[in-house]
């Protein structure tokens, strides 16, 4: 019986330890971290989509993240404990100023005794929303737009296959390499 009692308070502090460790990540953190893996099912990385999604849909949009600093996690979770500034002109952080959100709006509409038309457009906003800038725009195009675009940062990117309004995260790396999400449809 004993056995029992203390196999089951060793349950229970181990329910409420990993659900204290998982709320620890700030959502900078979690939106890396699920982004990474494609936003796996799961209560924190849902949370984490749709708090990326709440932040670059309004015009002007938010960054999708920031820097995931563990700023909320308590110093006796190895966390500094509190809320500090960073300064991300430091060289450490020149992969978080490659990053970009990609917009792309699309659509395709027949006049009356017309041929088929496409508009679309591609736009390239830094990290902080501060600078943007068109990278393709079209408007009244007899032919679709094409399969590829290419990136600020010189990448062959996949125009989005479905959905008019899209967006996607273009990143670099700490070594410097390129990459980017999937394409967020919104």
């Amino acid at each position: 019986m004993r056995r029992q009692v203390m196999a089951a308070a060793m349950g229970v502090m181990a329910v409420f330890g990993a659900s204290e460790k998982a709320q620890a990540y700030d959502i900078d953190c979690a939106i890396m971290l699920c982004m990474a893996g494609g936003f796996p099912p799961g209560a924190v990385c849902s949370r984490a989509y749709r708090t990326m999604i709440r932040r670059i849909t309004p015009w002007p949009s938010l960054p999708p993240f920031g820097v995931c600093t563990f700023a909320h996690v308590p110093v006796e979770l190895g966390g500094p404990g509190g809320e500090g500034e960073l300064d991300t002109s430091l060289p450490e952080y020149e992969w978080l100023n490659r990053t970009h959100v990609i917009w792309f709006r699309g659509r395709s509409y027949k006049e009356r005794d017309m041929p088929r038309q496409w508009d679309w457009s591609i736009r390239s906003c830094d990290r902080t929303n501060q600078t943007c800038q068109n990278i393709q725009q079209v408007s009244g195009s007899l032919s679709p737009w094409p399969t590829t675009f290419l990136s600020e940062s010189g990448q062959q990117i996949a125009f989005p296959t479905v959905g008019a309004r899209n967006m996607m995260v273009e990143y670099g790396d700490y070594e410097g390499n390129m990459g980017h999400s999937e394409w967020f449809s919104y």
